[in-house]
């Protein structure tokens, strides 16, 4: 869905790929701050004004838009705003969207310490899409029960005004999504701008837990080792750094086309996988990483409850689709946990 720059770059400027998002901050970053937005997993309310129909049609590259967020208790906050996932507008309504607010203006609200803030937004804001991106949120939060680091997320339901079309209004469900940048200064580390890394860079332990986890959510469309030529590496992973360590640590993003969301304008899987549809799994990691798979599945089915709870919160919406997802998650636990299916749909299918 072209979300290769979804994290990444300023929402004051041109939001293109390869931005350095270090240029473009201009509020300093403390590891440890608080980051109210994503301290509650309750869902938030949020009403969005600004030029939607307008923004939606702009060139890429065009400059921001002025809007405001307006949040339940009637607190409005002045933002600019600018859209970036901009290739999925072929298949979709709506892009995702990134805010830039000022520090005086979020104080002492949920936003306090969050200059650019991006909301991964529905495909489109009718038709029940929004369950897609309800989705999604839950595969981030699955992966925050996994592993560390993750990004973190916060559900939104959201009301989209346009300012310059009165009465319009469409509500959906979207969620707020951590910045890079700040979530690598929260684990003391830094958002590493390479253009590819070996594999031996990177923890063995960690990244056999990242490729079981792509395989549960049924995600093949990610590399840890390499990006496009236009952007940094990796593809749909981040790498994280820290001064004195040998390894980087790979945080992975972008799960809206994966099997366990499955939406319907999701393309075709690369045909040289050799599967059909994306709900078809294929194991992509590492045959000299065997060794680390039995951890890996001890971690997975220790986190087991935890996971079937985040299914099952009765605060969410849309229960089938919570249900088939859930459904999915489980086919998953069937293989690790035979050992029949695990050699034969992991063991023996690793690269």
């Amino acid at each position: 869905m072209g979300m290769k720059s979804r994290l990444s770059g300023c929402g004051t400027h041109r939001l293109r790929v390869g931005l350095s998002f270090v240029a473009c901050v201009t509020w300093s970053i403390f590891v440890g701050a608080v980051q109210p937005l994503f301290e509650d997993d309750e869902v938030f309310d949020l009403t969005i004004h600004a030029p939607f129909t307008r923004l939606m049609r702009q060139a890429e590259g065009a400059s921001d838009v002025l809007g405001s967020l307006e949040l339940s208790d009637g607190t409005s906050i002045p933002m600019t705003c600018n859209k970036y996932g901009i290739s999925r507008l072929r298949e979709c309504d709506l892009a995702s969207l990134a805010f830039t607010v000022e520090a005086v203006d979020v104080r002492g609200t949920p936003f306090e310490g969050q200059p650019i803030l991006r909301l991964v937004t529905p495909c489109r804001v009718r038709g029940g899409y929004d369950k897609y991106t309800m989705l999604e949120y839950l595969v981030y939060k699955s992966y925050a029960v996994i592993a560390d680091p993750a990004l973190w997320v916060r559900l939104v339901q959201v009301r989209f005004q346009d300012s310059e079309k009165p009465g319009k209004e469409e509500t959906g469900y979207a969620f707020f999504i951590e910045d890079l940048e700040r979530s690598a200064a929260r684990h003391g580390q830094v958002w590493l701008d390479i253009q590819s890394q070996r594999t031996t860079d990177l923890d063995e332990a960690q990244l056999t837990v990242m490729t079981l986890f792509q395989y549960m959510v049924g995600n093949t469309d990610w590399s840890a080792v390499k990006g496009r030529p236009d952007d940094r590496c990796c593809h749909n992973v981040a790498v994280f750094g820290e001064e004195g360590v040998d390894l980087n640590t790979i945080v992975p993003f972008d799960f809206d086309q994966t099997g366990l969301v499955n939406p319907p304008y999701a393309g075709l899987p690369d045909p040289s996988l050799g599967i059909r549809r994306i709900t078809d799994r294929v194991y992509r990691g590492l045959c000299k990483h065997n060794g680390e798979l039995p951890g890996a599945i001890a971690i997975f089915n220790q986190k087991r409850p935890e996971l079937e709870a985040l299914f099952n919160r009765e605060d969410l919406p849309y229960p089938k689709d919570r249900r088939r997802a859930l459904k999915f998650v489980e086919d998953f636990y069937d293989t690790i946990n035979d050992p029949g299916k695990l050699k034969k749909k992991i063991i023996s299918y690793c690269r």
